[in-house]
């Protein structure tokens, strides 16, 4: 298939299709409904365009074709200081187009959206009725979020999502987000952080410490209020929690053992519950508020379903020690989706994990053995904790009797950190999408 069949595709509506209409009504051999490739890849975010370029490293002529139903590059890194304005990180500066990439590294692109996975048949279906059979098929498609379980009415469901965005998406949750914050005269602000896994484990923290940064440095009277049914922040606690009592003593109230349980947007009140030390139970809470950032439970894709892959706890299951679905071996899932193993949901997490699983297929490929656990993933994490300052963790992993393990180290809160952490940013955008 030549490239400029696969882009003259991606013009057709991205409008979803009943999946059972589109089998009814494509023909296999006819208006080229049909098309073919070896490795197709789902999602072009940092893992997928990360894949695509590691691929396309190691073999150069390998038939790729990527799969995004979005027509440009948004990054959530460095997103919380756009924001919060208090830096000179730009809206360019998140916004990519995959132009650059797919030039660079020469891969078929197309601009639809997957609406359904046969797994057995080996086929994608995507929203402008054309069917692409794969050999392989990587899925770094990221997260869904899981309103139901905190919501069991529809509407206030769309109504959360309107007007107290998650904010871990890129795109229209962060315009509101920023509107919110740039608007905001006084009062509480409150981020409430699920339980379980989620995306970015430090960005709910680190929201939390550049928005009071934000009302500090505008005098504004206000209070960020973080509702976290952990102990302890999910990330850096330590680094987090000295800097909410230091830099932000006045401006954020941190409430560990709390969990979400409803908004009012009428009243203008969260209802929450929260651990009470001396009755040893937990208490049933009202708190007003001006503005909200409720961020629900993370799950994978639906995709991830549609393709029946098993899964735990709402993220795909993992064949060990290597990135291979469970329930196909030849699906692969990296980045945000997979929930086999303790790895953050980190950019720089979906990078390392995407080249690992990128020299395996290539070695499978080639028939020759690959050794996952002498080929680890690695991370690295920056959070801004001021307008010059921040923090980073660093994750190092290890089989010891056939057991993952990580050893972590957090570094100091630092100006030197905050300027390492551009450099990666830019780093790594440069490195995927030119």
């Amino acid at each position: 298939m030549f490239r400029r069949d696969f882009f003259k595709f991606s013009m057709f509506s991205t409008i979803a299709l009943n999946f059972n209409n589109l089998q009814a009504n494509t023909s296999f051999n006819k208006n080229n409904n049909y098309l073919k490739t070896t490795i197709a890849i789902c999602g072009a975010g940092f893992a997928g365009l990360s894949c695509v370029k590691r691929l396309k490293e190691l073999k150069p002529n390998l038939d790729i074709t990527l799969i995004e139903q979005n027509n440009s590059f948004s990054s959530c890194p460095f997103s919380n200081q756009w924001l919060t304005n208090i830096s000179n990180i730009s809206y360019e500066d998140l916004n990519f187009s995959y132009y650059n990439s797919i030039n660079r590294y020469n891969y078929n692109f197309i601009n639809e959206k997957v609406i359904n996975i046969d797994k057995d048949k080996k086929l994608l279906y995507m929203s402008n009725n054309k069917i692409l059979k794969y050999e392989y098929l990587i899925l770094s498609t990221g997260i869904d979020y899981d309103y139901e379980k905190i919501f069991k009415d529809n509407e206030k469901i769309k109504e959360c999502k309107f007007k107290a965005p998650a904010g871990l998406k890129p795109g229209s949750e962060h315009l509101t987000l920023k509107k919110m914050i740039q608007n905001f005269k006084g009062g509480n602000f409150i981020i409430s952080i699920p339980s379980g896994a989620y995306k970015c484990p430090p960005a709910p923290y680190e929201r939390a410490c550049l928005i009071a940064q934000y009302f500090k440095s505008n005098k504004i009277k206000a209070k960020v209020v973080v509702l976290d049914p952990r102990e302890k922040p999910a990330s850096k606690p330590n680094k987090f929690l000295n800097a909410f009592n230091t830099y932000y003593k006045d401006y954020i109230n941190y409430k560990p053992y709390t969990n979400f349980k409803d908004i009012d947007f009428e009243k203008k009140e969260i209802t929450f519950e929260s651990f009470d030390m001396l009755e040893l139970d937990y208490k049933t809470k009202k708190l007003s508020f001006e503005e909200a950032n409720i961020i629900p439970p993370n799950k994978a894709n639906k995709l991830i379903q549609l393709a029946k892959l098993e899964t735990n706890n709402g993220f795909a299951k993992l064949q060990e020690p290597t990135f291979r679905s469970i329930s196909s071996p030849y699906i692969y899932v990296v980045g945000d989706a997979q929930g086999q193993y303790p790895f953050p949901k980190s950019a720089q997490m979906a990078n390392s994990c995407a080249y690992v699983l990128s020299e395996e297929l290539i070695s499978r490929l080639d028939n020759k053995t690959f050794d996952y656990k002498s080929n680890l993933p690695g991370n690295v994490c920056y959070s801004m904790i001021t307008k010059t300052k921040a923090v980073s963790i660093m994750h190092e992993y290890s089989y010891k009797n056939d057991k993952l393990k990580v050893k972590a180290d957090v570094s100091n809160i630092s100006k030197e950190v905050a300027q390492t952490a551009k450099a990666w940013y830019f780093g790594l955008t440069e490195d995927i999408l030119g």
